[in-house]
Parts: structure tokens; C-alpha cells; sequence
């Protein structure tokens, strides 16, 4: 009596939570999508970029794969949804992540990392050296972003990059001392502007 209706409240309140997952994921999906669009025309001067939800199909008992042979597990187990990152590159007939160069792999990294941040700010985030990969062309639009997003998010970010240090607020800078001691230098920019407007 008690059980069994204790037994179906819950499971009623599991699929409204399921169902409510699903919608919410696909709504974050689709407005990552929107900036992710965004981001990677910015940062590639063009082009295209999207995510898709990939469901792929459970495999029926005894279907083979290309070689004529059955996997160990296939049958059994339902493998798990993903997501597909497709590109179109400007002047490139490039669709796959795979065939895209290091640099051209850290710079649509750079446009979804960024579009996810523009979808849902956090409050707090650390970029090692994210711009390593990056020309002059495209380190002026990293700054510029990353400028961007400040005003929304603090930003602890690591980088040899000139051009991306010029963008911060605060540059703090480690050499090695004497000893084999670190010291830390540090530079507030505003501070450094008051000080040259006088």
C-alpha cells in the first residue's frame, strides 16, 4: 500500500526531473551554439561552428562491424550520448576537429571555452596559457575578449604573451632571485596611469 505509492510518487518525480534535465540541457545547448557561432567567426574572421547532441544507436546482437567481427560488449550495452563539435572553416574544406592545425585547434578551444562563459558567467576563472598557440592577429582579438568577459568574470590568466598582458588590470611576474629564491613583481595599471597622467 504505502510502499507502492511511495514507490510511484518517486518515480514520477524522477521523470519530471529527467524530463526537466533533458529541456534545460538542450536550451544550453542551443544558446552555446548561438555564441559559440559568434566567437569562432571573431576569432576566425568567418567561418562556422556548431554543437550537436550525439545519440548514437545500440547495436543489435549479432551486427557486425566493418571487419565481420562482433564486439565483446556490443549488444549489451547502450553506449553513451556525446558531443560533436563540427567547423567550417573560411576558405577550408575543413568539417572535422581532426583536421584542423594546433593553432586552429586552441582557437575554437578559445571561441566554445568563451561562449560557454558568455552563457553562463562564473565567477572565477583560470586560463593557462590558452593564448601559446596564438599569432599577433589573434592574440589582439584574445585581449579583446578576454576584456570582454572581465566585466563579468575575474580572470586569472598565464601567459608570456605581451599583447595579453597589456590587457590586464594587475601583472604579477616571478623571477628568479638570488639563491634559487622566486620574487614575485607586481603592477597595477591603473595605478601606473595616475601616476604617468600627472
Amino acid at each position: 500500500g504505502d510502499l507502492a505509492a511511495s514507490a510511484t510518487s518517486l518515480k514520477q518525480v524522477m521523470n519530471e526531473l529527467e524530463e526537466k534535465l533533458a529541456s534545460e540541457f538542450e536550451e544550453g545547448v542551443f544558446s552555446i551554439n548561438e555564441q559559440f557561432q559568434k566567437f569562432f567567426a571573431v576569432m576566425f574572421g568567418g567561418g562556422k561552428a556548431r554543437l550537436d547532441v550525439v545519440k548514437p544507436k545500440k547495436k543489435k546482437r549479432g551486427e557486425n562491424d566493418k571487419d565481420g567481427e562482433i564486439g565483446e560488449d556490443e549488444g549489451d550495452a547502450e553506449l553513451e550520448e556525446g558531443i560533436e563539435i563540427t567547423v567550417d572553416l573560411p576558405r577550408k574544406k575543413i568539417r572535422s576537429l581532426d583536421m584542423l592545425s594546433g593553432g586552429e585547434r586552441a582557437l575554437t578551444s578559445i571561441a566554445l571555452l568563451f561562449a560557454m562563459s558568455a552563457v553562463h558567467p562564473p565567477p572565477f576563472l583560470a586560463l593557462d596559457e590558452t593564448d601559446a598557440a596564438l599569432d599577433e592577429a589573434n592574440s589582439q582579438r584574445y585581449a579583446k575578449m578576454l576584456t570582454d568577459l572581465s566585466r563579468t568574470t575575474q580572470l586569472v590568466v598565464i601567459t608570456h604573451n605581451r599583447i595579453t598582458m597589456k590587457c590586464a588590470g594587475v601583472l604579477y611576474g616571478v623571477t628568479m632571485g638570488q639563491g634559487g629564491v622566486s620574487k614575485l613583481l607586481s603592477i597595477r595599471f591603473e595605478e601606473v596611469d595616475l601616476l604617468v597622467s600627472r
